[in-house]
C-alpha cells in the first residue's frame, strides 16, 4: 500500500475529532493528531504494527497495566502524554483515556541531517530482534557494517537514498540518523543507551522528555551521595559542578547543593557498579558509562533527574574516561534533553571528550528553559558541617587463591575493616563483574575463569574511599588437539540455545533460565540484554544462565568464544508481561 493510500485509510479510521490535542514533538515536525477510535482493530493495516497512543493525561501505571492485559506490548514513553506500543491483534482501549492513535510516518523516521546516500545509523524499535533487523537491512539491498561498540538497537548501514526511504517505510524501523566519525573509522567508542523512564530507554527521534519548569527558570538541587575511588572527592565534585555551570551559563537553571538525595527536584549523583537498585544494573568496564533519569514528569520523584555513573570504569580528568564530559552529557538528560543527531553535539548518543557545549546543545536546552541574559551564579555548595571524628582507614584483605587451577571458576574470600560505613565488596574481570556476599567477612562464589592468565580486581568502598587488590590465577588449558593434516584455520565455534526452544516468547516471570550447547574449544559463554544486564554462563560445551527480565521487550544475546578470539552468537526476544 503506498503512502497516499495509507494516509487516506488512516484519515477514515481516525475521523471524528472536534478539538485540538497536545502536540507530539518529533525532530522532523510538531504533530497535533486528531482523535482516534476507541479500539485498535485488525490492527490498522491488517498486520502487526507499532503505534503511538496519545492520552488525555499522562498514562498512569494502572493504565499501562491494563493496556498490557488487553494485548498491547507497551514499549516507550512519548511526550506529550503518549506511549509507543506494538499490537498484533485487536485491542480494546475504551475507558483508558486514549484520545488519538497513529503509526509513525516514514518521513518522521529520517533525521533532517540525513541528506544524501552514505553510512548512517538505523535505530530499530526495542522489541525488534537484532537478527530480524539485520535481515530487514539486507532485504533493501543496503550494506551492513559490523561495529562492536554499537547500541544494541542500532545498526551501521551503507545505503542509497532509495534504500534509506525503504528502511523508513518498514514498521520495525524507529529512526535513521548520521553516524559519528569515530563509528565510521572504527575507533573504539561507547554508547549512551539513552536517559531512562519507567519504561526504559527512550527513542532517538524525540528531542526532549520533560522540563523542571517549561519555558521558565528552575532551581535544581544536587547531592553527591557516593563518589568514585580513582579521583579525589574535590576533583570529582569540581568537575561535575563545572559541567553544571556550562548549562547554567545559557539557561536560567540554578544548581544548589542539598543535603537529601530524596528531596524533590534534586539530582542524586551516585558512582556505583552492578545492580544498584534502580532496575538498570551496570555491566563491566567498557560498556555503559552512566545513565540518568529524565525530570518529573515523565519520571516520578525522588528518582527523577538522578545521575548514576558506572564505577567499573576508571574516571579521569581531561582524559578517557573524562568525568567532565560524561557529566556534561548526563546533565543534559537530567534537564530533559534527548539525544542529538549531530555527532558534534555533547548530546550525541556516543561518548567523546568535550570542553563545553556546542551551539546545537545551547539551542536545544533553550527550548526547555528561559535563556540566560545575565551571568549565571556558580553552583551553591552546601553549608560545611562539623566534621565527625576521623574513622580508621578502610582496609581490604583477600585470602590468596591457588596460583593455577583446571576449574572453570574460582571462589574468593576475605575481610574488610575500618571505613566510615560497612563496606561493599565488588569484583570485576574480563568475563564479568559482581558483588560479594557479606562485608566484614565476605565471599565471592563462582567467578568464571578464561583459559590462561586471569586478573580479578577486588574492590571495597564505604561510600567515601575505595581500596582494591588484584588477584592473578592461571586456568590450565586442556591439551591442545593434534594439528590438522593440512594447513587451515581454527574452526569457529558453534552455539545453540536449547532452552527456551523458540526465538520469540513471552512470560510473566522476572527471570528465565537459558541453556544450550557449544562446540568443543569454547572457553567462555557470555550473555547480555538490551536493558543493560550482562554476565557469564556456567559451563561451556553445556552451559546455562539465569537471566533477569524487565517488563516489556528483552532481547537476550548469548555469545560463545574460543581461545583464537572467534565467536558465535544467538538471540531470543522475551516479552515480560
Amino acid at each position: 500500500m503506498n503512502s497516499v493510500v495509507r494516509r487516506l485509510a488512516a484519515a477514515t479510521f481516525w475521523a471524528g475529532l472536534v478539538f485540538a490535542q497536545p502536540a507530539v514533538h518529533f525532530k522532523t515536525r510538531t504533530l497535533r493528531p486528531a482523535q482516534g477510535p476507541v479500539s485498535i482493530a485488525a490492527p490498522l493495516h491488517g498486520r502487526p504494527q507499532h503505534l503511538i497512543l496519545q492520552f488525555e493525561a499522562p498514562p498512569a501505571a494502572e493504565t499501562i497495566a491494563q493496556l498490557r492485559k488487553r494485548g498491547a506490548v507497551v514499549l516507550q514513553h512519548v511526550p506529550e502524554n503518549a506511549l509507543l506500543v506494538f499490537v498484533d491483534r485487536p485491542v480494546q482501549v475504551a475507558g483508558l483515556g486514549v484520545r488519538a492513535m497513529f503509526p509513525i510516518d516514514p518521513a518522521d523516521k529520517i533525521s533532517p541531517l540525513v541528506k544524501h546516500a552514505g553510512r548512517v545509523l538505523v535505530e530499530f524499535h526495542p522489541d525488534v530482534d537484532r537478527n530480524a533487523a539485520r535481515g530487514i537491512v539486507l532485504q533493501t539491498g543496503a550494506t551492513l557494517e559490523e561495529n562492536p561498540d554499537l547500541n544494541p538497537q542500532h545498526l551501521l548501514v551503507d545505503a542509497s537514498p532509495p534504500q534509506i526511504a525503504e528502511l523508513a517505510r518498514r514498521d520495525e524501523t524507529a529512526y535513521i540518523f548520521p553516524a559519528s566519525p569515530a563509528l565510521l573509522s572504527g575507533r573504539p567508542t561507547q554508547p549512551c543507551l539513552g536517559a531512562v523512564t519507567s519504561l526504559g530507554a527512550t527513542a532517538q527521534s524525540i528531542p526532549t522528555y520533560g522540563s523542571w519548569n517549561p519555558g521558565g527558570a528552575a532551581t535544581i538541587g544536587y547531592v553527591f551521595s557516593q563518589l568514585a575511588g580513582e579521583l579525589s572527592a574535590s576533583q570529582q565534585e569540581s568537575e561535575i559542578e563545572r559541567a553544571m555551570a556550562q548549562w547554567a551559563a545559557v539557561v536560567q537553571v540554578n544548581w544548589q547543593q542539598g543535603t537529601s538525595a530524596e528531596a524533590a527536584q534534586t539530582v542524586n549523583i551516585l558512582f556505583t557498579t552492578g545492580d544498584h537498585g534502580d532496575g538498570y544494573p551496570f555491566g563491566p568496564a567498557g560498556g555503559v558509562l552512566a545513565h540518568t533519569f529524565y525530570p518529573s514528569p515523565p519520571n516520578p520523584e525522588p528518582i527523577a533527574g538522578d545521575m548514576h555513573f558506572n564505577n567499573a570504569n576508571t574516571f579521569r580528568v581531561g582524559a578517557n574516561v573524562d568525568v567532565f564530559s560524561v557529566a556534561l552529557h548526563e546533565l543534559g538528560h537530567a534537564l530533559g534533553l534527548g539525544h542529538s543527531d549531530d555527532p558534534t553535539a555533547v548530546m550525541y548518543p556516543y561518548y567523546s571528550i568535550h570542553s563545553g557545549l556546542s551551539p546545537l546543545d545551547v539551542a536545544a536546552v533553550q527550548t526547555l528553559y528561559a535563556a540566560r541574559t545575565a551571568p549565571a551564579p556558580t553552583p551553591t555548595p552546601a553549608p560545611t558541617p562539623t566534621p565527625p571524628p576521623p574513622a580508621a582507614p578502610l582496609t581490604l584483605y583477600v585470602a590468596p587463591p591457588p596460583a593455577t587451577t583446571a576449574a572453570g571458576a574460582v571462589s574468593l574470600t576475605g575481610t574488610t575493616a575500618g571505613g566510615k560505613a560497612p563496606a561493599t565488596v565488588t569484583w570485576s574481570s574480563g568475563l564479568g563483574s559482581g558483588t560479594a556476599q557479606g562485608s566484614a567477612a565476605w565471599t565471592i562464589p563462582g567467578i568464571p575463569l578464561a583459559a590462561g592468565p586471569n586478573s580479578i580486581v577486588v574492590s571495597a568502598t564505604d561510600g567515601v574511599s575505595r581500596v582494591s587488590q588484584t588477584v592473578s590465577i592461571t586456568r590450565q588449558a586442556a591439551p591442545a588437539p593434534a594439528p590438522p593434516s593440512a594447513p587451515g584455520r581454527t574452526a569457529p565455534p558453534s552455539l545453540a540455545i536449547t532452552t527456551p526452544s523458540a526465538t520469540s516468547i513471552s512470560t510473566a516471570a522476572s527471570s528465565m533460565v537459558f541453556a544450550g550447547i557449544a562446540s568443543a574449544g569454547v572457553t567462555s559463554v557470555t550473555w547480555s540484554t538490551n536493558t543493560g544486564h550482562s554476565g557469564s554462563a556456567s559451563g561451556t560445551t553445556r552451559w546455562s544462565a539465569t537471566i533477569p527480565l524487565l517488563a516489556g521487550s528483552n532481547t537476550v544475546i548469548v555469545e560463545a568464544h574460543n581461545a583464537a578470539g572467534q565467536s558465535a552468537w544467538r538471540s531470543v526476544v522475551v516479552t515480560r508481561q
